[in-house]
This record gives structure tokens, C-alpha cells and sequence, in this order.
């Protein structure tokens, strides 16, 4: 059954003078103390639950307590500093807990205080808070447990738009019953909370609604489907992040010259660069720009290029057609961005032990008919595997070694980056086989995986084919505001100084081969490029 939620503005607190009752459940919940404090804590950890406006919260201090005879028992601190001097900020040096008065009658104690640091998704724009957050548990009734939220500061004007423009708020579970607790900052906002359509008020039933849906999960079993910031430090990305969105979005969105959605793109670039550039401080140390350099094929409109290169890291766009967008970009940009066509070496080299016994030879001798449609009359010319090599609009993947292969959403060559011999990092995004041709991959069978969605079914393939030829492979669910956001890394690889390996030869040979990926690939060079 729905759950039902009473506006109670109106009526006295159980939690004293001062208090406001805002809402209130109507009928008994479902769920114990436990369900309800073990969500609550989450939205603590996690307030971007509650507030798209609020990016995360960094937990400064943190102290736990007996509740029966008031004995601190534990005690933890970390610090996080704001080093951006354009970030507006309130009373971030305050880092005291702030205290609230209940009424003794319920005799609440302080089990758990925490204070931490509110970041929202813009701070030029709204100010990061200090925020207290106390869990306090009652000695004389034992499924009674109150989450009480103080900012650190004193005047409602102060108050960011994230959070309620009130000096405290509450949530209660009291026999069996939940509420939401206001204390106003002065006397004259107290009309404000008998008003329904204030925003104050909406927010409390929000509140209210986030609380209740969230225990009962709790209570239920319910565990996040995605698990994020499982390879990179969350705080160390979300950082990074606003640093690159406060210095490119704007020129981005402002020269946008695709007729696709430049917000979302350009966000969403913005945040797998700042991903990437921290999985490589981490791989590689602070000094990476001087140790790897990146591939992006199929590269698009080239934002990312943009940014990674803006930054100064070394690195090169290769896509089928040129962008309107690449001209936009500083000429340092667009000089590397190519318009070629991507053949793997593989498909055009000898095979390793033929090499060995003709070490002379270069090529494989295959040859490639291409239709060609002219003006004039349909066509077809041959293609030898040594004219690809040597042509300079094909590109056949063969970089320095220090090269990092970027597949972000890249189509047909989703697959094909683990077996081309250098560290990556591939999104998925439209499911193909080794012939450029669509394929539907199903989830193995042996995978305990919830969903078996053709794009599922692609992910995991691309995990296979990556951990077959030796990739130690790490997996992370990408914050960007895309549904396929799933990256597969792979970083370590001990076969790489004898690659190709034979395992790369039947892992395509199992697929079905690539018999027509020169084809389809030499034919893209007449098709218009498309959205992404």
C-alpha cells in the first residue's frame, strides 16, 4: 500500500519549544530502527540522493558514542581541503558540532555526530557548507532514532538553495511513526511553514517521502544494482571534474556546431576526461603526462581530444570523417585530429610464424575489392594489403608503445580495441562483430549478472574478448549522463612484448572471423558520421 503522508505544520513537536512538525505518516511503517538508521546514514554519506543540485559530501569528523552513558567510543577525522579560490564558501573553518535541544522526555542521546562537508555540482554558483549531522537514540524507548542536519552558519540569507532555509531540520522515528522536524531561524519565518506551497514545506515532504522509501528498502534487501568509484577516488574525479566543466563547458556549448544536444555531449566528456586523467595519476604517477600518450578512435566531434590535449597530454583523434566541430578548436587541437580510416595490422601483416620463416615480408598478399559508387557508374576497385598499409588515410593502429587507446562510444571498433596490444580503456556503446557487422551478444551463461540487455550482452563480451588474450581487467560505472556507461580498463597485460599473440588470431576466428571489416570500414570513408 501507498504510503500516506499528513501535513501537521499546524500542531505542537514532540521534540519541544521550538520544534516544528511538518509531516508525518499517517499509518504505522514497516520497518525497525535498524532499516531506518542504515538508510538515513547512506543519505548522510550521500546527499545528491536528496538534491540533484549536491554533488557529494566529504565526511570531516566523525564521532561515536555509547548512548547510555554518553562514553565517546571512537573518533575519526580526514581533511579535505577547497583549493579552488573561486568557489563560494560559508564558514568552512567552523568545525565544531553544533547541539540541539530536544525535549528530555524522550531522552535522546548522541549515538553517532558526524560533520561534514556539503559539495554542491556548481560551487561558483551555490557555496559549499559545513554541515553537523547527529544520530541520537533514546534510553527509554527502544525503537526511537532521530537524524538531526545543523548547517554552520547563522543567517537564513546565507542559507545555499540545496538545502531547507531553516536553521535545523529532523527526522523522526518515534513508535513506529516518521516525521519531519523544522526549526525556523527566526519567529517571522514560522508563516512561511504553515504555507503548503512554500518550497520550504515541498522540501520537508520530500524529505519525508526519501526517508520512507528508502527504509523500506533497506528492510526489503534492496542492494544498488551499480557500484561507482570502484577504480578511481571519487573525490579525487568529482574535483577534477569541476575544474575542467569551470574551464572548457562554456566555450563548448557556446561554438557547439553539431545538430546534436551540446550539453550533453560536452558534459559528458568533460567527465570521462577528468576520469581518465585520474586513472592515469594513478596508474602511471603525478608525471604521466610524460610517460603515456592517448589514442581516441573514433574520435567524433573531438571534445575529448580537446580536453586532453588543452590539458597537455599528448594524444591524437582518429575518426572516418572530419567534424564540423574539429574547427572550432586551437590549431594545436586540430592538428591532431585525423580523418582516416581505422584497418588493425593484423588484418594486413603476415601471420607472427609466417614472419618468422620470411621475415622480408611486410604484408599479408590479401587483396580487397571495394565498391565505389561515382557519378558516372558503380565501380570496383581492388585494394592489396600492401596499398592499405602505405596509404595515409588508413590507419592501422600500430603506435608507440607508450600509447593509451581511448574507445569512447566507438561503435564498430568496440570490440577490436583489447586485441590491438595496448593498455585502453573502451565504453561500449552499439554491439558489432570482428566484420563491422551488427551482432547481438547474450550474457554468459556462468556471469551473475541481473540483466541480459543486448547491451549487457555487449559489455560482457567485451570482457571476455579483453581477459582471453590478457588483459587484467577492471570495470567502473562511469558518472556520465548516459545509460552505456560502462568502461572496461585493462592496464596489465604480460603478453603484450610477443603480440599478436595466437589467442588474438582465434579470438577473432571464433567470432566468425573479420572477412569484410576492410570493406565496411574502406566504405565508411564515403558515409556521412554520425551523431555520437
Amino acid at each position: 500500500m501507498k504510503p500516506r503522508f499528513e501535513y501537521d505544520a499546524q500542531g505542537p513537536s514532540i521534540l519541544g519549544d521550538g520544534w516544528y512538525c511538518m509531516y508525518k505518516t499517517q499509518e504505522p511503517v514497516s520497518f525497525k530502527i535498524d532499516h531506518f538508521e542504515t538508510a538515513m546514514l547512506n543519505v548522510i554519506r550521500q546527499p545528491n540522493i536528496n538534491s540533484t543540485v549536491i554533488l557529494r559530501a566529504d565526511m570531516l569528523k566523525e564521532w561515536l558514542y555509547d548512548v547510555k552513558t554518553g562514553e565517546r567510543l571512537s573518533y575519526e577525522a580526514q581533511n579535505y581541503e577547497v583549493t579552488d579560490a573561486d568557489a563560494q564558501t560559508i564558514n568552512l573553518d567552523d568545525l565544531e558540532i553544533r547541539q540541539v535541544k530536544v525535549h528530555p522526555d524522550l531522552g535522546l542521546s548522541i549515538k553517532r555526530a558526524m560533520v561534514r562537508r556539503i559539495i554542491p555540482r556548481n560551487p561558483y554558483k551555490d557555496a559549499i557548507i559545513n554541515q553537523t549531522c547527529l544520530v541520537m537514540n533514546s534510553r527509554q524507548f527502544d525503537e526511537t532514532s532521530l537524524i538531526v542536519y545543523t548547517p554552520h552558519f547563522e543567517r537564513k540569507e546565507q542559507c545555499p538553495f540545496y538545502i531547507p532555509q531553516v536553521r535545523v531540520v529532523a527526522i523522526l522515528l518515534h513508535k513506529g511513526q516518521l516525521s519531519v522536524h523544522y526549526i525556523p531561524f527566526e519567529i517571522e519565518d514560522v508563516a512561511e511553514l504553515h504555507d503548503e506551497t512554500q518550497r520550504v514545506v515541498r522540501t520537508a515532504l520530500r524529505l519525508l517521502q526519501t526517508a520512507h522509501k528508502h527504509s523500506t528498502g533497506v528492510k526489503a534487501g534492496y542492494e544498488k544494482k551499480v557500484t561507482h568509484d570502484l577504480v578511481v577516488n571519487k573525490v579525487a574525479f568529482q574535483d577534477r571534474y569541476i575544474a575542467l566543466k569551470k574551464k572548457y563547458s562554456r566555450f563548448l556549448v557556446d561554438n557547439w556546431a553539431e545538430s546534436t544536444d551540446p550539453k550533453k555531449h560536452v558534459f559528458e566528456d568533460i567527465a570521462i576526461a577528468a576520469f581518465l586523467i585520474e586513472l592515469w595519476i594513478k596508474v602511471y604517477g603525478n608525471n604521466f603526462k610524460e610517460k603515456v600518450e592517448f589514442r581516441d578512435l573514433g574520435c567524433g566531434n573531438g571534445v575529448l581530444c580537446y580536453l586532453l590535449i588543452s590539458e597537455g597530454i599528448r594524444g591524437i583523434g582518429i575518426d572516418a570523417r572530419q567534424r564540423k566541430s574539429w574547427k572550432i578548436y586551437p590549431a594545436e587541437v586540430q592538428n591532431q585530429l585525423k580523418e582516416q580510416v581505422i584497418i588493425p595490422a593484423i588484418l594486413l601483416r603476415p601471420h607472427p610464424q609466417v614472419k618468422k620463416r620470411a621475415p622480408q615480408l611486410e604484408h599479408n598478399g590479401r587483396f580487397f575489392p571495394i565498391q565505389v559508387h561515382d557519378k558516372i557508374a558503380p565501380a570496383t576497385v581492388l585494394y592489396s594489403s600492401a596499398d592499405l598499409l602505405k596509404s595515409p588515410h588508413v590507419n592501422i593502429t600500430e603506435f608507440p608503445r607508450d600509447t593509451f587507446i581511448i574507445g569512447n562510444h566507438s561503435d564498430e571498433l568496440t570490440c577490436w580495441i583489447p586485441l590491438l596490444g595496448y593498455p585502453f580503456m573502451v565504453i561500449p556503446c552499439c554491439s558489432h562483430n570482428f566484420s563491422g557487422q551488427r551482432m547481438r551478444y547474450g550474457v554468459r551463461k556462468d556471469q551473475n549478472k541481473s540483466s541480459n540487455s543486448t547491451y549487457a550482452g555487449l559489455v560482457d563480451r567485451v570482457e571476455y574478448v579483453a581477459a582471453r588474450v590478457g588483459w587484467e581487467i577492471e570495470k567502473e560505472m562511469l558518472r556520465i549522463p548516459s545509460t552505456r556507461n560502462a568502461a572496461i580498463i585493462g592496464i596489465n597485460n604480460a603478453h603484450l612484448p610477443s603480440w599478436p599473440t595466437q589467442e588474438v588470431y582465434d579470438t577473432i576466428l571464433d567470432d566468425g572471423g573479420a572477412d569484410g571489416w576492410v570493406e565496411n570500414t574502406m566504405a565508411l570513408m564515403k558515409r556521412s558520421p554520425r551523431g555520437h
